[in-house]
């Protein structure tokens, strides 16, 4: 039980974190029918840590993250002007077509260094287990200023939301929220790309979310129960991986699977 708390205690908390910003973000992608957006999101932030990794910059530096940063806000304004000058192209199409196109160029730029796989496969997993209590408290701070202005936005973000399907013409206040709301997500990803990396992001934005929409109709009340969905999964799934010797990222995301199909499970079962 002590190996337990000395390893995961750390890990744990950083889910935590972790799962109280995505869990919100992750409800307005569903809301928008934008499924897909972290994952692009997330390699275009990964590509920018190739990038950077291919320049021989340190990982985990500040320099790395800027790289991050920047292809982020690139996205982030690329995704917005798409939706606004062709408005006839399925946003979730452009979306994919940047998933590629990011995913493409860094196997191209990490191809050029001896240890491409060792980062592709970092960028995929992440390194969630190793997070040190210094990791944890910049994510933490990084959140709550995130999240101080998520919440004073929090208006214009559910009203751009309850509106992204509706048939009336995109404006220009909307595209201004929209990029506003992606590249907040953006910066969020960065966060924590190189230590969560691009599953488990991936997992604790839509799959908490997910299960709160399946139980609830409000907000709130969709937030909190993915929380306290997120926080409880997440911490089963560090004992599970500790216990039994697996890989961390990838026994976090089959446990937020299972409590996804146990959801809908539960949710067949208690319909009249």
């Amino acid at each position: 039980m002590n190996d337990f708390i000395t390893f995961m205690a750390a890990p744990a908390l950083g889910c935590m974190v972790m799962t109280l910003i995505f869990t919100y973000f992750g409800i307005h992608v569903l809301r928008r029918g934008i499924v897909f957006i972290d994952l692009s999101m997330a390699q275009l932030a990964a590509l920018g840590t190739t990038v950077a990794f291919a320049m021989n910059v340190e990982e985990h530096s500040y320099g790395s993250i800027l790289f991050s940063m920047g292809f982020v806000f690139l996205g982030a304004l690329f995704f917005t002007l798409a939706r606004y000058i062709a408005p006839r192209i399925s946003q979730e199409a452009v979306i994919g077509i940047i998933y590629v196109l990011a995913a493409s160029l860094a196997v191209i730029v990490a191809d050029r260094s001896p240890r491409a796989a060792e980062h592709i496969q970092h960028t995929l997993n992440g390194s969630i287990l190793w997070i040190t209590w210094g990791g944890v408290l910049k994510l933490f701070t990084a959140f709550v200023i995130l999240g101080g202005f998520l919440w004073i936005s929090r208006k214009s973000f559910y009203k751009c939301s309850t509106q992204s399907n509706s048939p009336e013409p995109y404006t220009r206040n909307q595209a201004l929220w929209d990029f506003i709301f992606y590249l907040m997500l953006g910066l969020a990803i960065v966060a924590c790309i190189e230590t969560a990396g691009i599953f488990l992001i991936f997992t604790l934005l839509i799959i908490p979310a997910a299960c709160g929409i399946q139980m609830f109709d409000s907000l709130g009340k969709q937030w909190v129960t993915g929380i306290a969905l997120g926080i409880l999964v997440s911490w089963v799934g560090l004992a599970i991986s500790f216990a039994y010797d697996l890989p961390t990222g990838s026994t976090l995301v089959c446990a937020f699977g299972i409590s996804f199909i146990t959801t809908l499970g539960f949710s067949f079962l208690s319909r009249k």
